[in-house]
């Protein structure tokens, strides 16, 4: 038999079918939106702060049980946590001679080193990472990896992840390894030197793990000027050798240049940026909040909104590194791009 709905008054109709566990498309706001809210406001973090965390948690924070990591990460306050809605990202600190306990996870995730030498590395699969600043690495998604550090000093790194995308998927698992001191080093040889750039046995796709400063940075001071972008200046995504895609196929990996004084066009986009400073200091314009960022300082520019960056200093280069979600707007036809 059909149910009937009542049909006195509109009022009584919504109670109705709120109490059938339904909602007309008429409720609340406008049912089509011309264009998207951002997850929430700029946001700004300084090192100091973030130095100061990390510096008491060397005294109360072990690592010498399952789990555990020393790492700090960026809470906005829009949300229930993580830097954006789809990006967590932190700074994990791992004192001299220690090491941290093998895991895996079905997150994607990278590490980009701000102090490190050649006795620290990340294991990953068997591989040895070396991290030495401004070396980024890359975990793909259920890969087996640790960290260790050999030298005398603290080592440094910033992780992000694509949390806040596998929370909403439900798909987050993760699994410690059942042997404490697993370190599956396959060779002592850096990843980097034994495999090099797109090298790899004949028939296997080319595993790229570490993308060395050491090179990265003379490929963003030799880039030709009319590569630049107006809105990004000297800009390069760290790609994957074996797609020629982005460095993850959920979030990719940027680091870019201002010239001293260089100051960028306004646009805005449908991505998250979560940014670092590594070197210089700037301001950065966002929906016309200014942020006054020095080297060390995190910073996030939301989605879909209105943001350019200015370099403070007439006489030294700043450079930004950042973690963006736009290769998964671009892979479900979502990203969308305005200039002012």
């Amino acid at each position: 038999m059909l149910t009937k709905a009542p049909m006195d008054k509109i009022e009584s109709l919504n109670e109705w079918l709120g109490e059938q566990e339904l909602r007309g498309l008429w409720q609340g706001k406008a049912a089509l939106y011309r264009e998207p809210d951002p997850f929430g406001p700029a946001r700004l973090w300084k090192w100091d702060t973030l130095r100061a965390g990390l510096e008491a948690a060397t005294e109360l924070v072990p690592t010498d049980y399952r789990d555990t990591r020393r790492a700090i990460h960026l809470s906005h306050p829009s949300l229930s946590g993580g830097a954006t809605n789809t990006l967590a990202m932190a700074v994990q600190l791992v004192k001299a001679g220690e090491s941290v306990f093998a895991h895996r996870h079905t997150l994607a995730a990278m590490r980009f080193v701000i102090q490190g030498s050649p006795d620290v590395c990340t294991i990953t699969d068997g591989e040895k990472c070396v991290m030495e600043r401004g070396d980024l690495l890359v975990q793909r998604n259920w890969g087996w990896h640790n960290h260790i550090n050999d030298s005398p000093e603290h080592a440094i790194w910033i992780d992000c992840l694509d949390t806040g995308l596998m929370s909403m998927l439900r798909t987050e698992f993760f699994e410690s390894h059942s042997e404490e001191k697993f370190q599956m080093q396959r060779s002592q040889v850096d990843s980097a030197i034994r495999t090099p750039g797109a090298l790899s046995p004949p028939g296997q796709a080319p595993q790229k793990l570490s993308y060395k400063w050491s090179e990265t940075l003379p490929a963003l001071l030799d880039m030709l000027p009319e590569h630049k972008s107006p809105f990004d200046a000297r800009v390069l995504e760290y790609r994957d050798p074996a797609t020629g895609g982005s460095t993850f196929p959920t979030f990719s990996c940027w680091i870019q240049m201002l010239e001293p004084g260089e100051e960028t066009a306004a646009h805005r986009h449908t991505a998250n940026h979560v940014c670092y400073a590594f070197e210089g200091s700037g301001t950065s314009e966002v929906e016309g909040e200014e942020m006054v960022w020095e080297e060390g300082d995190f910073f996030v520019v939301p989605n879909w909104s209105w943001h350019r960056h200015r370099n403070s200093s007439n006489k030294e280069r700043s450079i930004i590194f950042s973690c963006t979600d736009r290769p998964l707007m671009e892979a479900v036809g979502v990203y969308r791009e305005q200039a002012r």
